[in-house]
């Protein structure tokens, strides 16, 4: 069976445990990008990512580089905000 491990990760703890992950259970990576990055320091980043996640926003994404239809299982990794999954998935979940 081929795997993928998609994740997003915005200070990079969710793409060392993401990596970690695909290299024990030998699947492909693919992290979603933003178009539009917030910015990883700072108090702002709480409230431009809290605020994402009450207005269900869904962030304009970099193209994938991998096709999911070539994949039999994806694992999908985030970091927590505002008690739930991080915009960028819901972007890929819509798509």
């Amino acid at each position: 069976m081929k795997s993928l491990v998609i994740y997003y990760s915005l200070e990079g703890n969710t793409k060392q445990i993401a990596e970690n992950i695909a290299e024990e259970i030998k699947a492909d990576v693919e992290e979603l990008k933003p178009i539009k990055e917030i910015s990883p320091s700072g108090l702002m980043k709480y409230v431009w990512g809290g605020s994402q996640v009450v207005m269900k926003k869904s962030p304009e994404l970099q193209p994938l580089q991998k096709n999911l239809e070539n994949y039999d299982i994806i694992f999908l990794g985030t970091p927590i905000w505002a008690w739930t999954y991080a915009p960028p998935l819901r972007t890929l979940m819509d798509n």
